[in-house]
């Protein structure tokens, strides 16, 4: 009977606990208020602009810092071979420049997207290493028609409805598209779930 009490009473903590503590949401979901004079426009995830980076010869990597996520500056260099093989081929070809051969050198501003290759791992001529992007944040595109572009409120964010969440947003860029306006949105981070190629839908104030 003492048995049976105790694990009631250990029943009731547990269940008054999880009733308590707030449900915890994996997917980065957003509330945002809703917008008055909002038109909706269809658009799409923007699929990323991601490069792909190598090195031009054979190696051990001596120097990859870096992780996923993290922003490079344009110049500043993210990945080093150890030097051995390119001695070999500076005695063999008279070369004279260790940065076409040694190092990888950021091309632009960027954010790496995916390491392939650790320091310390060998590496073939021409094996990606890793790779970079320009925006670590999730963006999207909409067509507006030319009737509406004076109208939208830019001091405004819009929102981005996506399945039964709802995204804030704000204008990257406006630029025209045969008859109509291509606008770019960006998102405040990425979002895993808004896939790239997926179809959404933007409100946008018109209060202007």
């Amino acid at each position: 009977m003492k048995t049976k009490i105790i694990v009631l009473i250990f029943t009731l903590f547990i269940f008054c606990v999880c009733k308590l503590s707030p449900a915890t949401d994996n997917s980065a979901y957003i509330e945002v208020s809703n917008i008055d004079n909002a038109k909706t426009f269809k658009g799409y995830i923007k699929q990323k602009d991601i490069q792909k980076l190598s090195f031009d010869q054979e190696g051990k990597i001596s120097f990859l810092p870096y992780s996923k996520g993290d922003f490079i500056r344009k110049g500043q260099v993210i990945a080093r071979l150890d030097g051995i093989f390119y001695k070999i081929k500076k005695e063999k070809f008279n070369l004279d420049n260790e940065i076409n051969y040694n190092i990888i050198l950021a091309p632009y501003d960027c954010y790496i997207n995916e390491i392939y290759k650790k320091q310390g791992q060998y590496v073939k001529n021409k094996e990606t290493v890793l790779s970079i992007q320009q925006s670590n944040k999730t963006e999207a595109e909409i067509l507006i028609e030319p009737e509406y572009i004076n109208k939208i409120n830019l001091k405004k964010t819009g929102v981005l409805e996506y399945k039964n969440a709802k995204y804030e947003v704000k204008i990257s860029n406006i630029s025209k598209n045969d008859n109509n306006y291509l606008i770019e949105l960006q998102l405040n981070d990425i979002y895993k779930e808004l896939k790239e190629g997926s179809n959404i839908n933007v409100k946008l104030d018109l209060s202007q």
